[in-house]
């Protein structure tokens, strides 16, 4: 690719990516519990669409933003694999695919670090980042790079709802929102599990945050009550003992986790140390084999969700053998690498669609490839893709599946 035109780009990348940082920093736990809309109409920012040249011969780079080390590894890897299966035996215009991995630690500083290493390295688009608040805090830089990314996992009320008027052009998901899962936790704890009361735990990320919010609203239009003062937790937290205690004073029917598993499994023991008959309900960043691995017995009974129905279609089936073949791992491990698959094939079906050859070159109009994004309708691994104006995935059956722990196995729930 021209020289030029990334050199001149990586200042204003370095420059966007300290004020997403600080941005993130300030916004991450933001208590507006407004949720819910569709995609409407909506203005766009302006987003620095440019045209890309590549060399003869030289591959066509799109990013992954995952989490690739430390203790949610078992979330990110997965999402990594599936991503580039995608794009196996394939070419772009005679151009080979090139995946650029970067480690974003499901963490708005590392949304932000790795959002600026991958537009350095001269992508067209990205999968990911695959963590809310990771998103939050890359959208901005990509946004200014005019480089489109769909996210596999980000489900959070606020990339696509963001705190400003504008709608980021450059962003889209293959999920489902929580704006669909918050409010199907609710009427499952209020409705199925009879619980009139509960307690909030959450990650002070746009994830913990937005699901926590989603759920409080909906639980008390049910008729639920929220005992206690909601208590949010970093990443890393491991001493869970202050809010063991104030649950058990509270004394509630249910405790909500709205996080991920790394701090749910410490959580989960503690709390089980102390109380062993309160329900507890969590989300999709707990639903993994890693936690029941971690948690062992304690993990027992837990009710987790996921903000898609159980798959089986043609699509699920024939990725499911492809995934598990080249990874060894069930597909159902963890989730998200089938929405991570359509997010790539999403990527490589457009991009087939614009890129033009110049004599010996391939040029990539960022601004065409955007648009052929957002009209692509797919019968995928994760079901049917279809995107609103804000980027939200609106093509398929949204139901949400629940799932109970039993005997250190996931056994899903007939709600």
């Amino acid at each position: 690719m021209k020289r030029a035109y990334w050199s001149r780009l990586h200042w204003l990348l370095t420059a966007f990516a300290l004020v997403a940082v600080v941005a993130a920093a300030c916004g991450g736990d933001d208590d507006d519990d407004d949720t819910g809309g569709d995609g409407g109409d909506v203005t766009y920012g302006s987003a620095g669409f440019k045209v890309v040249e590549i060399d003869a011969g030289a591959p066509v780079k799109i990013g992954i933003s995952s989490v690739t080390s430390g203790d949610l590894k078992g979330l990110g890897q997965p999402i990594v694999d599936a991503a580039k299966l995608a794009g196996e035996g394939k070419t772009i215009q005679g151009h080979p695919i090139e995946w650029v991995v970067k480690d974003d630690q499901c963490s708005a500083d590392g949304g932000a670090a790795a959002a600026n290493q991958i537009l350095q390295e001269g992508v067209v688009a990205a999968v990911g980042p695959i963590c809310s608040g990771a998103v939050v805090a890359a959208q901005p830089q990509y946004e200014q790079a005019g480089v489109t990314h769909v996210s596999p996992s980000s489900t959070a009320h606020k990339p696509t709802f963001p705190d400003r008027n504008d709608v980021f052009q450059t962003f889209l998901r293959t999920t489902y929102s929580d704006d669909i899962q918050g409010p199907a936790q609710a009427k499952f704890a209020y409705g199925t599990l009879q619980a009139k009361t509960a307690y909030i735990v959450y990650d002070t990320d746009a994830y913990g945050s937005g699901l926590r919010d989603a759920f409080r609203k909906a639980f008390e239009a049910e008729g639920g009550k929220i005992v206690g003062t909601p208590e949010g937790f970093e990443k890393k937290t491991t001493d869970f003992k202050s809010i063991v205690t104030n649950i058990q004073n509270a004394k509630p029917d249910l405790v909500y986790f709205s996080g991920f598993y790394a701090e749910a499994t410490p959580f989960i023991k503690q709390l089980r140390a102390e109380n062993k008959d309160v329900k507890f309900l969590s989300g999709d960043g707990v639903k993994n084999d890693e936690f029941t691995k971690g948690a062992g017995a304690d993990a027992e009974g837990a009710y987790l969700s996921l903000p898609s129905p159980v798959y089986s279609g043609a699509g699920y089936q024939s990725f499911t053998e492809l995934f598990e073949k080249a990874t060894g791992l069930k597909v159902d491990s963890s989730p998200f690498v089938a929405e991570s698959y359509d997010a790539a094939t999403v990527i490589i079906t457009a991009l087939e669609k614009v890129a033009e050859k110049d004599g010996d070159k391939l040029k990539i109009d960022l601004k065409k490839l955007n648009e052929e994004i957002r009209k692509v309708e797919l019968d995928g691994a994760a079901g049917k893709i279809k995107f609103d104006a804000r980027g939200d995935n609106v093509g398929g059956e949204t139901p949400v599946s629940l799932f109970v722990v039993k005997n250190g196995a996931y056994e899903e729930v007939k709600n």
